[in-house]
């Protein structure tokens, strides 16, 4: 009886090794690939006016280069905040190319929230007033960031794409500087028209920044004499509400972007020069202009002439946004003159919720890697 249980042993033992050197042997379809590791390099990029823009570059040769801008106030931060919250990595890990645009100043060092605190202004960078949304941002810092990317990876062509304001730099872009060297635009939370009354600032609090005369706008030369709040916000139940408890609602929606993301936004704001703030408050004033997008300066309608944008577009809107509203988006994709367009916008997210809420990576990303996939595949063809 026991011999018999001993051959018995030894057969099972023979059988489970031939199997498992079988399967050792064969390739397994379930086999999970590591992850590629990243090359991420920074580079620092001096512009023809001698500031100075970063460049953050998550590299790959796969696949054509994207350019990411941020929004106002903010910095690269907002496309690569952490593993399970970044744009950047996730592309990135799909083969493209991804660049990280930091405009001059933005180095997510906390300026606004120390100008907040202190009712003061941050002296640890040079800001000048009179750098604007189209004369600085847009003709110097944005052209010379695609030179830069167009030359360093000896490209024809690249994907602008950006948030917020960085959005509205990606849509002057290509109409005012041109798209002969664009393959597509995409933006996220970015409405070329007038702000909304939820955002709009009293005519006092404008006039702190600039001034009208008659239908153009111009940097008030006493701006940096009383440009922040004074200290006695710290201990305001207006500052308590926004900082410390719930999310405020014009950025973030409930309970859809993480709680330790939005208590530590704040931090990583940049103060914008005064020439940015009237351009995008007194150009997007809904009292003005029709409710048009107007450069307060030249005049120049910028959401008049969406129609010479012609590259593949993709417009990422939030249902909850009322900074940027879905609608807003939506008559923006409709005017603009691509031929090959797409428009998506999503429930229970608010304006950073597009890159930093939870669903994210399941539900939003998704959207603008198959995107770009598309535009590669028409270019090809």
């Amino acid at each position: 009886m026991k011999n018999n249980m001993w051959k018995k042993g030894l057969v099972f033992a023979v059988i489970v090794l031939f199997i498992g050197a079988s399967v050792a042997a064969s390739p397994s379809i379930n086999k999970i690939e590591p992850r590629p590791t990243r090359i991420v390099d920074t580079y620092t990029v001096v512009t023809p006016d001698w500031s100075s823009i970063t460049l953050t570059r998550y590299y790959s040769t796969e696949r054509p280069s994207i350019i990411f801008i941020h929004g106002m106030g903010c910095n690269h931060k907002i496309f690569d905040w952490d593993e399970e919250h970044s744009l950047a990595r996730y592309l990135n890990d799909k083969g493209w190319d991804v660049w990280l645009l930091d405009l001059r100043t933005h180095d997510g060092d906390g300026d606004l929230f120390f100008a907040y605190l202190f009712g003061i202004e941050s002296d640890r960078e040079y800001i000048n007033q009179y750098w604007d949304f189209d004369r600085t941002l847009l003709k110097i810092d944005v052209v010379t960031a695609v030179r830069f990317v167009l030359d360093a990876t000896q490209s024809d062509k690249l994907v602008l794409s950006g948030h917020s304001y960085g959005g509205y730099l990606a849509y002057a872009y290509a109409e005012v500087i041109g798209q002969d060297n664009l393959s597509a635009i995409i933006t996220t939370g970015a409405s070329p028209y007038a702000n909304p009354e939820s955002v709009e600032k009293s005519r006092l609090e404008m006039l702190k920044h600039g001034f009208y005369l008659g239908n153009r706008a111009y940097v008030n030369p006493l701006n940096r004499l009383f440009k922040f709040p004074s200290l006695f916000r710290i201990f305001s139940l207006h500052y308590y509400s926004n900082h410390m408890q719930n999310p405020p609602k014009i950025v973030f929606y409930d309970n859809t972007t993480p709680e330790y993301i939005w208590r530590n936004i704040g931090y990583f704001g940049d103060v914008e020069p005064a020439g940015v703030w009237v351009d995008m408050f007194f150009g997007k004033d809904r009292r003005k202009y029709n409710g048009h997008w107007v450069d307060p300066q030249t005049l120049y309608d910028y959401s008049e002439n969406l129609h010479k944008i012609t590259v593949p577009f993709l417009a990422i809107a939030g249902d909850e946004d009322p900074q940027d509203p879905s609608g807003d988006i939506y008559r923006c994709y409709e005017n603009v003159s691509s031929t090959y367009k797409e428009f998506y916008t999503f429930p229970r997210h608010s304006h950073l919720d597009l890159l930093l809420g939870d669903q994210c990576r399941e539900v939003i990303f998704p959207k603008i890697d198959a995107f770009i996939q598309n535009v590669s595949t028409i270019y090809k063809s």
